[in-house]
Order: structure tokens, then sequence, then C-alpha cells
């Protein structure tokens, strides 16, 4: 599995990269993000390790500029930066980072949490052998509800003939939400099946729901949400 470092400050660059490669990760380190998509398509990694503040270009411009890319717009992003602020956080994962890890962190959390992110968008995990979100087999690869339909194994997701860019963690939420139409799943059972886990508050659940709602146009008004509960996806009355 490859993972692509982008940190400025070159203390913290060797040390994640020195954490991730005894973790069994090959590694790639830039120090800034200027020629990101050009290093991203000469290496092609697997994950994109992201510091906020960069020379030249924001963590979140750089974010916005893989998501608009057409090769690599669903490659899994982890910010890991200094700033804690929730508007920081949330603007993050609203453009479409996957996870955001504050600086100082602890080495082993963030390796846990790469695996997580790796395990639930189906890459190859080195060491690793457990699934935290299993992907539908056989007929269940491909789901139809109304005009919305999701091809698991092709990663595809299209409205009414119209294919919609989703990020990995929208896609993983709104195949959630497909596989049990009418019922509702609360943001707990969201953050265990589609986001592995991982240590995030309601409010991240809730971002995530606004940006697949928006992408979704129309669509999106049939994911409700039951005050107190969390959210359902339901059938066009």
């Amino acid at each position: 599995m490859k993972v692509m470092v982008v940190e400025d400050e070159s203390d913290i660059r060797e040390i994640l990269k020195n954490l991730l490669e005894e973790e069994g990760f090959q590694v790639f380190a830039l120090d800034n993000g200027l020629n990101l998509m050009e290093e991203i398509q000469s290496n092609r990694p697997d994950l994109l390790l992201l510091d906020q503040i960069l020379p030249g270009k924001t963590g979140v411009e750089a974010v916005r500029e893989v998501r608009a890319s057409q090769n690599f717009g669903r490659l899994p992003i982890i910010m890991v930066t200094g700033l804690s602020g929730e508007d920081d956080k949330v603007n993050a994962l609203d453009l479409g980072a996957d996870d955001y890890v504050t600086k100082p962190f602890y080495p082993k959390e963030l390796a846990a949490r790469i695996k997580a992110l790796a395990r639930r968008t189906d890459l190859a995990v080195v060491g690793d052998s457990k699934a935290d979100v299993q992907m539908p087999s056989g007929p269940d690869t491909r789901i139809q509800h109304d005009n919305v339909f999701i091809d698991f194994s092709a990663h595809k997701v299209t409205v009414d003939g119209a294919e919609v860019a989703l990020t990995l963690t929208e896609f993983k939420i709104l195949g959630e939400l497909l596989k049990q139409t009418g019922r509702v799943l609360t943001r707990e059972k969201l953050r265990e099946r589609a986001l592995g886990n991982l240590n995030v508050t309601d409010r991240t659940i809730d971002v995530h729901m606004a940006s697949l709602r928006k992408k979704l146009g129309a669509v999106g008004n049939q994911i409700e949400t039951v005050r107190g509960v969390g959210y359902r996806f339901a059938s066009r009355s």
C-alpha cells in the first residue's frame, strides 16, 4: 500500500515516514502541495496524508483539487494538522477529507486510523486481515431504489442515469442507507458501518450527510433526519 505524505515540517515529515514504513507501507513524502496532482499522477498512491498549512497551497485547496480530479477524485485523504478548531475540521470534511487528525498525534492511533480507512475503502492493508465493513457479494453488489442506482463493485452511483461523484465516506453512508431503506440508522451505527468505528462526533456524521444530500440533488430530500435518533432513506411518496 502506497501512502503519500505532504508535510512541510521536516521533523514531522520524517516521523510520519518512519512510522508508516515501520507499519509496512511504501511512503512518498513531499514538503509542499504545489505540484500535488503531478506527484499523484506519477506515484499513484493508495492514500494521502495531508497537512492543512502548506507553502503555496493550503490543505483545503489541495483536497478540493484532488476531489475535482477525474482519475483520482476518490483517493482516500486524511488531514494531519495543527488546526484543531471545529470549523477547520468541519470545513475539511465537508470538502471531502475522509478523516482529520490533529497534532500532536499518537503514532499508533494514526496508524490505526490509516488502516481503518484502508479497510473501509477496500485497500490492501499490510499485516491486517480484518475488515470493518464487508461489501455485498453476489446480486447485492448492485442496489436500485426509485431512481437511485449504486454499484458497489464499480464504486459508482447514478441518479436518473447520471453519475454522481461522491467521496468514499459519502459512498459508504449512502450504501448503508440504501441497503436498509425505510429503516432508521443511528449515528453510532453509521460510524460503525461506514466510518470503521473511527473516533468522530455526531457533528462529523451530520456534515457528511449534508454534503451527500446536496450532491444527490432532489433525491437528497429522501434522506430523512429522525430527530434524536439518526437517518433513514425513505421511498418517494
